[in-house]
């Protein structure tokens, strides 16, 4: 009886780390990029998978938060990918705003929500994903959150 409350007690300790959905997207600057390609990139650093619409002024902050930190600091373990989900009717919009805030990141285009789909269902924006070199999830955040660099520092040791 010992042993069995042993083993359901480490068990119980035990996470099960989630994978990230695997998915393929075409860029915005042309070509088409997979996750299994980006991961495969630096496996020194994680991931970290924004997505954002060009109507979602939180969007536009996260995504000017982000891109200043990591310009501000090289030393951080964090890469990104931008998923925008910018339906037909407003995807004209998405490059006139990339300009507008000077942002250069890559962005995947997903109009019919297919890579959002697979990460959230409530489809609700901002929404990042911090995924590690080995794809599995390390953190999920609803909406900007300081600690991201933090979690990312944390997830890549």
């Amino acid at each position: 009886m010992k042993f069995a409350f042993l083993v359901v007690s480490i068990l119980s300790t035990v996470s099960l780390a989630k994978v990230a959905p695997s998915f393929q997207g075409e860029l915005l600057g042309g070509g088409r990029v997979s996750l299994s390609e980006e991961l495969a990139k630096d496996n020194s650093k994680g991931l970290l998978l924004c997505f954002w619409a060009t109507w979602c002024a939180p969007c536009m902050q996260e995504l000017k938060q982000v891109t200043e930190k990591l310009k501000d600091d090289p030393t951080l373990p964090l890469r990104v990918l931008t998923v925008n989900v910018d339906t037909a009717e407003t995807s004209s919009d998405v490059k006139p705003t990339l300009k507008l805030y000077q942002f250069k990141i890559p962005v995947i285009a997903d109009p019919k929500h297919e890579i959002f789909a697979k990460y959230q269902d409530a489809k609700t924006l901002p929404f990042s994903v911090l995924i590690k070199p080995n794809g599995e999830i390390a953190e999920i955040f609803n909406g900007f959150h300081e600690e991201m660099f933090t979690k990312a520092r944390e997830a890549m040791k």
